[in-house]
């Protein structure tokens, strides 16, 4: 029951979110990275497992089809795993609580960007 109603809540925040511009070019955005910072750390800090696992697949997909989309040097080949994005998305929220996930993956994708060239 819990899972299910983990489902349900992480379904209506995703859905019921409006969507946002990216810092970098007015881009829309939608989806899991329209949550605040400050929901993010609260799904990573009480064990919200669906929530998380949502934001984190949005955060590889942004990522990933940015990196896809960019003639740009690979930026994420030569870089640690999954989870030390988290960290690093982890260290933005606590200084941006108020800022969407988004804006964390756009400046997590920027310096991941100026590292790789």
């Amino acid at each position: 029951m819990k899972v299910i109603a983990s489902l349900l809540a992480a379904g209506y925040v995703v859905t019921s979110a409006p969507a946002i511009f990216a810092a970098e070019g007015d881009r829309m955005v939608y989806g899991a990275g329209m949550v605040t910072c400050a929901e993010w750390q609260q799904y990573r800090s009480t064990g919200n497992n669906a929530a998380t696992l949502q934001v984190q697949a949005w955060i590889d997909g942004f990522l990933s089809g940015y990196n896809s989309a960019s003639s740009a040097k690979d930026f994420i080949s030569p870089k640690p795993e999954s989870v030390a994005y988290y960290a690093w998305i982890d260290n933005y929220c606590i200084a941006n609580p108020l800022n969407r996930v988004a804006e964390a993956a756009v400046g997590l994708k920027a310096e991941l960007s100026a590292r790789a060239r």
